[in-house]
């Protein structure tokens, strides 16, 4: 479970966000608003000097102790330095912004820099693919479009999703799970990827409605997918740790 610390109080003025329930944007195309990164929470996320805690999309959570130290050592030069930041979504649970941050351009005319890329190019930060991180690919572009990339596959740990305890062991970490799909399990506002007829004894994938939707116009059926060996990135979590929720097309790959 992830622990946060209470913050002081502050008021924090409106920024650009999204409706519920709204369809997060490409970070391209969020409005920005100037910022200044005061530092790094006890849990490990980046905090505004208005109070606001972030989480960089596009970015996969720290692993271990390790990797906090990295990502927190790799943000300390950006510190109160003035930022752009473009809001991608909603607040998620732990009450952070999902959002990228930006290096303004040296020159009128210039690029700008993001920072979560700059992050995964030192080596601090590892990638996860999901909507606003892709930068709006083409949405017909094959399924396996970032789930191949030599990058994000070397990044995540191997698991045997037919493995019980292998998959137990990775609890809440960034992994790439591999298994045979047994069973389709389609409800009102997700669908179920099972590696086993039987709940608790394999991995499962989770797609929300939306996503299953856009699985099955590029050809996803449930009748069609058992047997097929599937290929997912995401974080393990929820019922035992054995539940993987992939949040985009790229973070999925049919192997056969």
């Amino acid at each position: 479970m992830r622990v946060k610390t209470l913050l002081v109080a502050v008021t924090i003025p409106t920024l650009v966000g999204l409706p519920a329930g709204a369809t997060p944007v490409c970070a391209t195309q969020a409005a920005t608003a100037t910022v200044r990164l005061a530092g790094i929470d006890a849990a490990g996320d980046p905090v505004l000097a208005d109070g606001r805690n972030l989480r960089l999309v596009g970015l996969a959570p720290r692993q271990d102790a390790a990797e906090a130290e990295r990502f927190r050592t790799a943000l300390q030069p950006f510190r109160e330095r003035t930022l752009e930041l473009a809001i991608t979504g909603e607040r998620d649970r732990w009450g952070r912004w999902p959002a990228r941050l930006y290096l303004p351009a040296d020159a009128p005319g210039g690029q700008r820099q993001d920072v979560a890329l700059l992050l995964q190019r030192s080596g601090a930060a590892l990638p996860l693919a999901e909507p606003a991180a892709l930068g709006c690919v083409d949405q017909a572009a094959p399924i396996r479009q970032a789930a191949t990339s030599t990058h994000l596959a070397s990044a995540s740990i191997a698991v045997d999703g037919h493995d019980l305890a292998a998959v137990k062991a990775q609890e809440g970490r960034y992994v790439r799970l591999e298994g045979r799909i047994a069973s389709v399990g389609e409800r009102s506002q997700r669908t179920y990827l099972n590696f086993s007829r039987r709940p608790g004894e394999a991995a499962s994938i989770v797609v929300s409605r939306s996503l299953w939707r856009e699985l099955k116009g590029a050809g996803w059926t449930a009748a069609g997918l058992g047997g097929k060996r599937l290929r997912a990135y995401g974080v393990l979590a929820g019922r035992g740790g054995l539940l993987l929720e992939a949040t985009s097309r790229a973070a999925l790959e049919l192997i056969d």
